[in-house]
């Protein structure tokens, strides 16, 4: 076996072949060990291990890729990796992806579409496997060259527009609909719209929904509200706003386009007692995440599929990758899949009361 160290107690380079030598296991095992290791006893596994400490050895990847011509790694790139959403959906990912013998590389673009295509040229760079965007801007055409590259690609978030481009997505007009049509059957005809950025697709599916229901009432209006982010801390500023108005001025109603927002409205409406939640304003989130029904008033909103979306576009992924190995698998002529998921409204205190 090779000696570890050398002159000057550099390391010499261990070999798959050193860690089978000293663990008294075949070269297969430990390929096992990393690639497929349920196959593996505990025993093995930990006497794999012991080896792999004791020597210092580190798996070559890019070695890998070239003897198998398959990336063992997954891009996944999102505009807010710290949304409430976001970890749920990646977790999904991971899990898929993990399955498989492959690894999940995560980047979060901020917002900007610099940034955005900066890390697609990164992950080509790294030749992945496959990439799942939840994209800022429209990527459909770099992500057709990216095909064309032998990379495969699902838009996860947004409903994709060229046909040859795979998605999973959540019907957002659907979902603010059965928001906003939820508070004119209550009564409410004074609705604000509380949102960030209209370019990002997904909150303008939401207006655009919200409007489709305004429009068919004629006594009904909708101010779009903006805030510069889609925080607790956002809302509260809002309200604070708000709450400045006069109430003739004020809306009945709100729908933001996220729970996050909608928590810190409702929040600060309680704190200051002077306006009452639903009495004065009802309230609406979106996403139903973990905190939405444990808020000082229980949150109605719009329940989407998290961890079902991560799922899916993990495994619409693994299909894409298949499908690209195969003969004349990077032509564009093929129809994608295009997955998208309905939302449910759940209707909580916040705007029937308690």
């Amino acid at each position: 076996m090779r000696a570890r160290a050398g002159l000057g107690g550099l390391l010499n380079k261990v070999t798959i072949r050193d860690v089978a030598e000293y663990a008294h296991v075949s070269q297969a095992t430990v390929s096992n060990y990393f690639h497929k290791p349920r196959k593996l006893s505990d025993i093995t596994r930990e006497r794999i291990r012991q080896a792999v400490e004791t020597l210092g050895f580190v798996p070559n990847d890019a070695a890998r890729m070239l003897r198998t011509g398959v990336s063992p790694v997954i891009g996944y790139l999102a505009f807010e990796l710290a949304s409430a959403t976001t970890p749920e959906i990646a977790s999904a990912i991971e899990s898929r992806v993990s399955a498989r013998g492959m690894y999940l590389l995560m980047a979060n673009d901020t917002g900007s579409r610099a940034r955005e295509r900066e890390y697609l040229q990164l992950f080509e760079q790294q030749r992945v496997a496959g990439i799942i965007i939840s994209p800022v801007g429209d990527v459909e055409a770099e992500l057709a060259r990216l095909r064309q590259r032998g990379i495969a690609s699902v838009l996860s978030a947004r409903h994709a527009v060229t046909p040859e481009q795979a998605s999973v997505s959540t019907d957002h007009v659907a979902g603010s609909r059965l928001a906003v049509q939820h508070l004119v059957e209550l009564g409410r005809r004074k609705i604000g719209f509380v949102a960030s950025s209209l370019d990002l697709q997904q909150v303008a599916d939401r207006q655009r929904g919200a409007m489709s229901v305004i429009e068919d009432v004629p006594d009904a209006t909708l101010e779009v509200i903006s805030v510069p982010e889609r925080t607790v801390r956002a809302g509260i500023a809002c309200a604070e706003q708000l709450a400045a108005r006069s109430p003739a001025d004020r809306p009945d109603a709100l729908f933001c386009a996220n729970d996050l927002l909608a928590i810190g409205l409702v929040q600060h409406f309680v704190a200051g007692g002077r306006i009452r939640i639903p009495d004065d304003i009802a309230v609406v989130g979106y996403d139903d995440i973990e905190f939405a029904q444990s808020t000082v008033v229980p949150l109605t909103t719009v329940r989407t599929p998290h961890a079902q979306l991560g799922t899916a576009a993990a495994d619409l992924l693994i299909d894409e990758i298949t499908v690209l190995r195969e003969p004349g698998g990077t032509g564009e002529s093929r129809t994608a899949p295009q997955i998208e998921f309905s939302p449910e409204l759940v209707v909580r205190a916040s705007t029937i009361g308690a």
